[in-house]
């Protein structure tokens, strides 16, 4: 088991959390701050286009319509990208525990952690949202 200090997201209607390792700053956007590529979306950072996901469009989540959305700029490797949720729940510090081997092959995430009011949130693998 690892502790690790982890920002708590909501998409859609669930709850997920991210590494603090990975992120590099939040952003409140509006739709208008999201610009169209050929190959997707954009947000400019520092001067420089990076990728956005929906993380909603990649879990298979329904869209909430908001007004105003929150993107996490992350850094894996040398690469920056834009996690786009819905509602920022705070910092927290979890305990991660293994999926286990009924989920092993899952990509998207690293495991759970059980919150103290205890809902069982899983944990955003950051590296392969993209």
């Amino acid at each position: 088991l690892s502790i690790i200090q982890a920002l708590l997201v909501k998409v859609a209607k669930e709850t997920f959390a991210i590494s603090l390792g990975f992120i590099e700053k939040v952003v409140s956007v509006t739709q208008e701050d999201i610009r169209g590529s050929h190959n997707g979306e954009i947000f400019i950072y520092r001067g420089h286009a990076i990728p956005v996901i929906r993380v909603n469009e990649k879990l298979n989540l329904p869209r909430e319509s908001r007004e105003e959305q929150y993107l996490i700029i992350v850094r894996v490797g040398e690469k920056n990208f834009g996690l786009m949720v819905d509602e920022l729940i705070g910092q927290q510090e979890i305990v991660i525990k293994p999926l286990g081997k009924s989920l092993k092959d899952v990509k998207d995430f690293v495991g759970a952690t059980i919150l103290g009011d205890g809902l069982v949130t899983l944990i955003l693998d950051a590296g392969a949202m993209i």
